[in-house]
């Protein structure tokens, strides 16, 4: 409701990132080489009663800052947080070795980019995805011609201990980098960690645990990152009419992928 509060504000759904995924000194017009860093979370703030708080995180945005400089990073914000997931409220983020809780509060609700790769082909294809949540996005509902019932909008997310360097998305939902989702590349909402080509790398420099691609191309076009809950069969998925619907692990995987575009044309069956 609060990301259509939005869209009733300011004409258009709030930007998936601010950021080309992931080359965060890379950012496209108007925002044109600034780590800028947010993403449709801190947006949606206003709609979320957080409006005192984004009146302050502003504040900050107008100084020419990153969101990562934030220095209320660890705001919690209930209502993005699941009460089944025993790791919430999650506040520290190990990044770069450094070990320091850098990156503030994460949260359990990803946005859906759309029905494929973020960025095959090169970071700037992260801004030309087929969702409703992708970089710099401003989708409207009229953009939504695959119906709006029809349209994923929102998923679950587990959230990783990431009290050392791991595979896992460690910063989805957090107050300075929040990444988008598409709609499940295994079609399970899988109760494990699953690798992502951004990989782990102790303090000499290895691998700590099996990668889909080494370290040097942690930006390489073939990351997934799939809903996933706690919930016992199943993950909730938010739609773009503003509807809730809990979705088993054994949908069929061409079904909920096509969920996940906005305009694919795709015929959509019972799940």
């Amino acid at each position: 409701m609060a990301l259509h509060n939005h869209h009733d504000t300011k004409k258009h759904f709030p930007h998936g990132t601010y950021n080309y995924l992931d080359s965060t000194g890379t950012t496209p017009a108007p925002y044109n080489n600034r780590q800028d860093r947010r993403c449709w979370m801190q947006d949606t703030l206003p709609f979320l009663e957080q409006q005192p708080l984004f009146d302050r995180f502003e504040d900050h945005m107008r100084t020419g800052a990153s969101a990562l400089g934030f220095p209320e990073l660890d705001a919690v914000i209930p209502t993005l947080m699941c009460p089944s997931d025993p790791i919430g409220p999650k506040l520290q983020t190990y990044w770069g070795g450094i070990g320091t809780p850098t990156q503030g509060f994460s949260g359990n609700v990803v946005t859906c980019a759309g029905s494929g790769y973020f960025n095959r082909g090169g970071v700037v294809n992260s801004a030309q995805l087929d969702g409703v949540f992708f970089a710099v996005s401003k989708i409207r509902m009229g953009d939504i011609i695959d119906g709006t019932s029809t349209t994923a909008m929102v998923g679950e997310l587990i959230l990783s201990p990431d009290k050392q360097s791991t595979s896992p998305p460690a910063a989805l939902t957090t107050f300075a980098v929040a990444t988008t989702i598409r709609p499940m590349e295994e079609c399970s909402s899988a109760r494990a960690f699953r690798p992502t080509p951004w990989c782990p790398i102790n303090s000499t420099g290895a691998t700590m645990i099996p990668c889909p691609a080494p370290r040097a191309s942690i930006r390489a076009p073939t990351c997934f990152v799939s809903v996933r809950s706690y919930h016992p069969g199943g993950v909730n998925l938010g739609l773009a009419d503003a509807s809730v619907r809990f979705v088993a692990d054994t949908v069929n995987p061409v079904l909920f992928t096509a969920l996940g575009s906005r305009n694919g044309g795709e015929a959509i069956g019972a799940y």
